[in-house]
């Protein structure tokens, strides 16, 4: 099924009348909407008496002669077509201009489809302003009919075409240089050379990377996406190129693999610190001498350069320092380190203590 919708910015509605009925018609089908005369000529003055309750103004639409074409089918005859038809575009003038003044003729002419044209006044009954649906309504309007037909009127065998989702397009002027010459287009050769970043790419660096080679470059404009052409300067829609689906499954990809890498890179970091620790395998004593000689010079090098530690803390630090290697080379245990440590402050506290008596008995001499 196809619709089209063309508009007229001068008052020709006896012209296109003329048009509609030129013999090709089956007037057995012919539709009125909000009109009451049933001769032409009589039609032609009441669309331009309602014409005339329209504001003017400078390239301003009078009417819409507008299309509804649907391909003949071999399930049911060409009479009952017809009748589908007639429904259908009943329900096309309900939602498209409800309350404007419409005139349809069904042509039968065509070998492969029936249609049936449309006159639609701008505005709506005596009114003075005009009604106008946006691209995007019309759009919508379209694709629910559509579906409709599809849903109750199989017997039509009607394909899906409005809905459609939209594929490469070759412009009139690419068409004819490859007829002619048979040179690669602009357009052609930009989505050659997507097609080879697309299927190299495996990751956000390698992506922008194959980019930069093939001269692309990606833009954004809008609800858009596009690329530029480094080598003409022109811009090309993904969509009218036919790669959307393509970017979006290579998009896919490399966020998938930018979540993998930033978490690697965050597990990495966490075990970091880890790997400067003495670490302890219960029941062996077999240890890394030369790790553990790293870490002790690192931690002497770290209090040494606060320049707060005495000869004394120096000693006790070296002395530690020694009992450490001796468990990890397996001369002492854990539990007989900790023990001569423990050992070694409590004398160091009584030894304070003398001091601290010694001291304060000289002073009360």
């Amino acid at each position: 099924m196809i619709i089209k919708s063309m508009s007229r910015k001068q008052a020709t509605f006896g012209q296109l009348v003329d048009y509609m009925e030129d013999g090709r018609q089956d007037k057995k089908y012919t539709l009125k909407h909000n009109l009451y005369s049933n001769k032409t000529e009589k039609i032609k003055e009441e669309f331009e008496e309602n014409a005339r309750y329209i504001k003017k103004r400078k390239n301003g639409v009078y009417m819409y002669h507008e299309v509804l074409s649907i391909t003949k089918s071999n399930k049911i005859t060409e009479e009952q077509q017809k009748e589908r038809l007639r429904e259908i575009a009943f329900k096309y003038i309900e939602k498209r201009s409800q309350n404007n003044l419409v005139y349809a003729v069904l042509h039968d002419d065509k070998q492969d489809n029936l249609h049936y044209h449309f006159m639609i006044s701008s505005n709506e009954v005596q009114d003075t302003s005009k009604h106008r649906l946006s691209k995007k309504e019309f759009d919508n309007l379209k694709k629910e009919l559509e579906n409709q037909v599809l849903k109750n009127y199989p017997e039509l065998e009607q394909k899906e075409i409005i809905n459609k989702k939209s594929t490469a397009k070759l412009s009139k002027k690419g068409a004819e240089l490859k007829r002619r010459t048979g040179k690669t287009s602009q357009r052609d050769s930009v989505k050659n050379r997507l097609k080879t970043v697309f299927n190299s790419s495996e990751d956000k660096q390698s992506f922008f990377e194959n980019m930069t080679n093939e001269k692309l470059e990606v833009y954004v404009r809008g609800k858009n996406i596009g690329v530029v052409d480094k080598v003409t300067g022109r811009k090309h829609r993904l969509q009218t190129l036919g790669m959307l689906d393509e970017f979006n499954r290579i998009s896919s990809i490399v966020e998938k693999s930018e979540t993998i890498k930033e978490r690697k890179e965050e597990i990495q970091e966490q075990r970091k610190p880890y790997k400067e620790k003495i670490k302890i395998k219960t029941g062996t004593l077999q240890k890394d001498n030369k790790g553990a000689d790293n870490m002790v010079e690192k931690n002497t090098t770290s209090q040494e350069a606060h320049g707060n530690i005495n000869d004394k803390e120096g000693n006790i630090i070296s002395e530690t320092v020694g009992k450490v290697k001796e468990f990890i080379k397996g001369d002492l245990t854990a539990e007989e380190v900790l023990e001569q440590r423990k050992q070694e402050m409590k004398d160091e506290r009584v030894h304070k203590e003398q001091t601290k008596n010694e001291s304060s008995n000289s002073n009360k001499r």
